[in-house]
């Protein structure tokens, strides 16, 4: 389903009932869970450290069962890593544990650049868009790698989707033909015992 703010409004807990890929975790404050949450048109989710071992949007089936998997060794991420994407785009949940003090460096609606601090521990260091630490040359080259990933990752699922439909079409095509041939014969069929019954009437 859409994700669509105004649809959200409408449709209670629509972000539990989405197909969706959960990452959970600690960092240095105790639990982080990542959770990438799918919507309608979104080709797929992709998480960069899982691409061999998750594959989403599969169809409305794919969602009776959820799959969990143990990552080991442990995967670490670290400020600015990419950790994956959507084909098309759609909501990222955030759920941790911190300290008391902890502030959130957003306000309601606001746009998140890539980059950006969402929150701080007061106190403690963060990345800011002026930090010298944010090589933002080294993270558009990261970004071209993915987009030229997710590119040919759309290609292929495309390209697997239109070979099914051709395949499913032609089976639907010799099916229908079979069965009008099938249709056909017994018509023929039952007209000549019609005729013969109608011949043998008249002697």
């Amino acid at each position: 389903m859409s994700v669509n703010p105004s649809v959200c409004k409408i449709v209670p807990n629509i972000l539990t009932l989405n197909e969706r890929v959960l990452l959970s975790g600690a960092w240095e404050h105790g639990y982080f869970s990542y959770t990438a949450v799918g919507a309608t048109n979104v080709g797929s989710i992709r998480i960069n450290f899982l691409k061999d071992k998750i594959k989403t949007n599969k169809g409305f089936l794919s969602f009776e069962n959820d799959t969990e998997i143990e990552i080991e060794p442990k995967q670490d991420m670290g400020r600015g890593d990419m950790i994956g994407g959507f084909n098309f785009g759609s909501t990222i949940v955030l759920m941790f544990e911190a300290p008391k003090s902890f502030e959130f460096n957003l306000k309601a609606d606001q746009v998140i650049r890539l980059g950006s601090a969402l929150g701080h521990v007061p106190g403690a260091d963060y990345l800011t868009k002026d930090s010298d630490e944010t090589n933002c040359e080294e993270i558009a080259f990261q970004i071209m790698d993915e987009l030229k990933e997710t590119f040919n990752e759309v290609i292929n699922e495309t390209q697997e989707t239109w070979n099914e439909v051709v395949h499913e079409t032609q089976e639907t095509v010799n099916e229908v033909v079979n069965g009008t041939q099938e249709t056909l014969n017994d018509v023929v069929n039952e007209t000549q015992e019609t005729f013969h019954e109608v011949v043998q009437n008249d002697l």
